[in-house]
């Protein structure tokens, strides 16, 4: 055993062993800048301060204005194309009626529907002008047709269409059409991109409209759910590293504790020593174990003051601060359902949740683009395949997810019968201690369990046996501590495996 076999050492003058401890007790806490902590408040400052959330709101706002540009674009094309239908059922009996003008002789493609009343008004001036039973049978239901041309063309004009030709309204009406379906195709552009499509195919404007909506709102769900479960992944790592600075505060406190044991020790065996009672090695082994300890004890000061610093950049606080943890580790043997966990994981996970949304998108986008291109054409391959390739991944992260529960869970139970497992242990750990040193200081030699587990049979009732039992005592406080820890740690990830945080 390295710690029993260390003789070097100097003189058995009476030094200061523990000058760590000193080191540390002595080091104050600024009073402006100390923060009591418990594991929910330390949660809520990560909350508050984490930069990684604060990025996602900002993703979460640019999705929110994603979904209502979406759903005014929507609004805008319909209420466009609905303008343009109006359009085009309003001119057309205009347009038919300016064919039959034209035709007849009364303007021209390119006349003004005021130049072309003009003209139709000087012929029925002209029949006006005559008698009514002098007019043919021909000329009557020519004076009739032109009368009522004439106030439709009234009519026409009151509405705006006075300065413009059929051509002029023709052109506006393609025009118009031609601005809806490039909206359309700009659109389906964007679409293609955001499914990846590779295939040229423009979807119809009601199926184009539906598919950039429901992407929206998809998308908006996906980063709501993203945004919660990133909340839930820092809460973890906040636990996580709040339990590493109480685990590692608790070994510094077993660690100060071994180390006033053995300046205890070496003091007993320095003054039987004086006394005459004992040998100088049993001085120089207890001094010995006194200076390892020190570095033991210095090494959990590292690592206690190190976990601190992880804690302080998880909740994003001033590293300079001084913190107090209220301790919140259980040891309380929970029962779960893996069944149900199972059930719960597999509804609530992000994993689950976007490959849902990804393959809600990629069936709509078949089952719009099946309805415009037949089965033969690659526009309806390509479609069919990323439904099926989605639909893959959604079963691949059902089965990825309910492992990884699974595997919480197997942690989950081995910790919590770890928990059982050391019951006591370090209570027996003391009295076998107790014994050794109540043997070294009578003289008694026999053999112990302690003794025999070190192969140091020779050397009952020495004073390397109760270094030995020293040894053991701190070893095994250690290991409850870390059996402890890394039950809430196991814990704590199953529940949120499952979604429970």
């Amino acid at each position: 055993m390295a710690l029993c076999a260390s003789l070097a050492l100097s003189s058995p003058v009476a030094i200061p062993f523990n000058v760590y401890s000193q080191e540390v007790n002595q080091n104050a806490v600024e009073e402006n800048k100390s923060l009591n902590l418990t594991l929910d408040k330390a949660i809520k400052i990560a909350m508050e301060n984490n930069y990684i959330l604060k990025s996602l709101e900002v993703d979460l706002e640019s999705t929110d204005l994603s979904l209502d540009r979406a759903k005014y674009n929507e609004k805008k094309i319909k209420r466009g194309k609905d303008k343009l239908d109006d359009a085009k059922e309003e001119s057309a009996p205009l347009i038919e009626g300016l064919d039959k003008l034209i035709s007849s002789g009364l303007g021209t493609e390119s006349s003004s529907v005021s130049d072309i009343k003009q003209n139709v008004d000087k012929v029925l001036d002209t029949l006006n002008q005559v008698p009514d039973d002098m007019l043919s049978d021909e000329q009557k239901a020519q004076k009739s047709i032109l009368q009522e041309a004439s106030n439709n063309l009234s009519y026409a004009i009151s509405k705006g269409y006075g300065s413009y030709s059929k051509q002029d309204i023709q052109g506006a009406i393609k025009e118009g059409e031609d601005r809806l379906d490039l909206g359309v195709e700009e659109v389906n552009s964007a679409i293609a991109e955001k499914l990846n499509i590779d295939v040229e195919r423009v979807l119809a404007l009601d199926s184009t409209t539906e598919l950039m909506t429901t992407m929206a709102e998809l998308q908006n769900e996906v980063t709501k759910d993203g945004y919660k479960i990133a909340q839930k992944q820092i809460a973890l790592l906040t636990r996580q590293k709040y339990y590493e600075v109480i685990k590692t505060k608790k070994i510094e406190e077993l660690k100060k504790v071994a180390l006033d044991r053995a300046n205890k020790q070496y003091e007993m065996a320095k003054n039987a020593y004086e006394e005459g009672m004992k040998a100088k090695d049993d001085v120089l082994l207890s001094q010995a174990q006194v200076k390892l300890m020190n570095v033991d004890y210095r090494n959990a000061v590292l690592n206690r003051k190190k976990a601190e610093i992880e804690l302080k950049k998880v909740i994003n606080i001033d590293l300079d601060t001084d913190i107090n943890l209220v301790e919140d580790f259980t040891t309380e043997g929970i029962d779960f359902n893996l069944k149900e966990g199972i059930k719960q994981g597999l509804e609530k996970r992000i994993e689950i949740r976007k490959a849902q949304a990804q393959y809600l998108v990629d069936k709509l986008n078949f089952e719009l683009t099946s309805k415009q291109y037949p089965d033969n054409t690659y526009q309806y391959k390509e479609a069919k395949v990323k439904m099926d390739k989605s639909k893959v991944e959604l079963e691949k992260s059902y089965k990825e997810v309910e492992a990884s529960i699974r595997q919480s869970y197997e942690a989950l139970i081995a910790t919590k019968d770890m928990l059982s497992y050391i019951e006591n242990v370090v209570e027996n750990a003391k009295e076998s201690l107790e014994i050794a040193e109540y043997r070294y200081k009578e003289g008694y030699g026999f053999e112990t369990s302690v003794i025999k587990s070190a192969n140091l049979e020779d050397v009952a009732g020495t004073i390397v046996e109760v270094i030995a039992a020293q040894e053991r005592l701190a070893d095994i406080e250690e290991k409850v501590v870390e059996v402890i820890f890394n039950y809430n740690l196991a814990r704590d990830k199953y529940l949120n495996d499952i979604g429970m945080y």
